[in-house]
């Protein structure tokens, strides 16, 4: 049975064509509705600052506590419910040297004790509200995540305050934990989805802090030590590099009060956050097999350099990836799986974040027919550079994304999750007026520019796992994996 953190391995790359959807360019910020000298965070920054949520009928505010912790509140009140999300910039790029898995673990031992609740009294008080509170690292951050009636929110942010300002990460859960994060990796073995992306990135984004796996390897989870969470969390958890977005039963006044409330004591680190280090080629294009004899079938990831969500190109990458591989009309999906029925799926996705990720083109198949797919996949990728893509196609890959751009935020999760995105990748906040307006811009001719500049000149790593002998007669070969460093 495939675990479930394996099973997020699986399909995390469907997930990234969709995460797409939530970005945009950034552009000017509406006007401001007052401003001011925020105290400690090096120069003027505005007070109170409102823009407009059209699909919403609502209008979100932006505000900064003197210790530089930005507050969003969307106000929606049709349901006594609040949302919220507390974003962190400490992710697992910030894992210390030899220690990847660090800010995983620490997130996933928030919940397990603070200072004021105790495992057992934390997860009492949280049963009594009805709702929920989570934690999880992503590659560029942490995130707190509340649900609950309104009354019963300042319960949950009074308990996310207490986890991110004093977290005790008890030893007990702390031995637990670390040994279900070996026993997962171990599993990890298992199962060629998370073997190939994890070879995946270590080879496209070769030194940058996203070549290791975030749940970190065997070797680096084992050097993990207790010290070593109470050191990350006081070097990167501070108020000047997070977000609290409050979305649902509250006004601008109430939502910034609860802030004030519970995180206006959060004092900031002293540390400053690390340089990322350049996006570097891959040190050698070609194909990697990684021999899996026990297995009939392939995995198959293809891989390049990508682009940034403040990419001018993205809103036309968008909608090529759609029209690529990323929708049930794509080409890759019509031809490979439907019309030649030979890949169990076949899906492209631009995995464009605040730093430049990978694009790729991922699938699974019969190890006899990988050569097969291979040849057809790259023979698609080489036509959608060379002509322009449909008008109609274009034309309906617009109309799909903007009349679904509502349901991206159709419930205050939704909303909390999608404002989160924007400030994560250091977006604007006109991002809610302005998506239809680029969308509606994109052309054929710029659609195939994107394409062009998204594949031409470009080294590409081929990652196949699978087992050698069958695809050896299937006309598929490759180099073992080099080491990692």
């Amino acid at each position: 049975m495939t675990s479930l953190r394996a099973l997020s391995l699986l399909v995390r790359p469907a997930l990234l064509s969709a995460l797409v959807l939530l970005s945009s360019c950034a552009h000017s910020p509406a006007a401001s509705s007052g401003s001011g000298s925020i105290p400690g965070t090096g120069g003027m920054l505005p007070a109170s600052t409102t823009y407009p949520v059209p699909a919403m009928k609502a209008t979100l505010t932006r505000s900064f506590l003197p210790n530089g912790l930005e507050v969003l509140v969307l106000p929606r009140p049709d349901l006594p419910l609040i949302s919220f999300r507390l974003g962190i910039r400490a992710g697992s790029s910030f894992d210390p040297a030899g220690r990847a898995g660090t800010a995983e673990l620490v997130a996933d031992l928030l919940t397990r004790g603070t200072a004021g609740h105790d495992t057992l009294s934390l997860f009492h008080t949280l049963d009594s509200t009805g709702g929920s509170l989570s934690a999880s690292a992503s590659r560029d951050m942490t995130v707190l995540a509340g649900d609950s009636l309104s009354e019963e929110a300042p319960t949950l942010l009074e308990l996310a305050s207490e986890m991110v300002t004093s977290p005790t990460f008890p030893p007990a859960e702390f031995s637990k934990k670390k040994a279900a994060v070996l026993a997962s990796l171990a599993e990890e073995d298992n199962h060629p989805s998370p073997i190939a992306s994890n070879l995946l990135y270590r080879l496209v984004e070769k030194n940058t802090p996203y070549a290791t796996p975030p749940g970190g390897t065997p070797e680096s989870v084992k050097a993990i030590s207790r010290q070593d969470l109470k050191d990350f969390v006081s070097r990167y958890y501070s108020p000047d590099r997070s977000v609290l977005i409050i979305a649902g039963d509250v006004t601008p006044e109430s939502g910034l009060a609860l802030a004030k409330k519970y995180f206006l004591t959060w004092n900031r680190s002293s540390s400053p956050l690390p340089a990322r280090q350049s996006f570097q080629a891959p040190p050698a294009s070609g194909t990697f097999l990684v021999d899996k004899p026990e297995l009939r079938q392939s995995t198959v990831f293809y891989a390049t350099q990508g682009i940034a969500r403040k990419d001018p190109s993205f809103y036309d990458t968008l909608v090529f990836n759609m029209l690529l591989g990323a929708s049930q009309t794509s080409t890759l999906n019509r031809v490979v799986r439907q019309k030649m029925g030979l890949v169990y799926y076949i899906r492209s996705a631009v995995n464009a974040s605040r730093h430049r990720g990978p694009f790729m083109v991922y699938f699974q198949t019969y190890a006899k027919n990988t050569g097969k797919v291979m040849s057809t996949m790259n023979q698609i990728l080489e036509n959608s550079t060379k002509t322009p893509p449909d008008p109609q196609a274009v034309l309906a890959i617009k109309r799909q994304l903007i009349g679904g751009f509502p349901f991206l935020m159709n419930t205050t999760p939704k909303l909390a999750q999608l404002l989160l995105v924007i400030w994560s990748d250091g977006l604007d906040y006109t991002y809610f007026t302005d998506y239809p307006e680029h969308v509606s811009q994109v052309t054929p001719a710029s659609v195939l520019a994107a394409g062009q500049h998204l594949l031409l000149n470009h080294s590409f790593v081929t990652i196949v796992v699978g087992p050698a002998k069958a695809l050896k007669k299937a006309g598929v070969s490759g180099s073992p994996p080099p080491p990692a460093s």
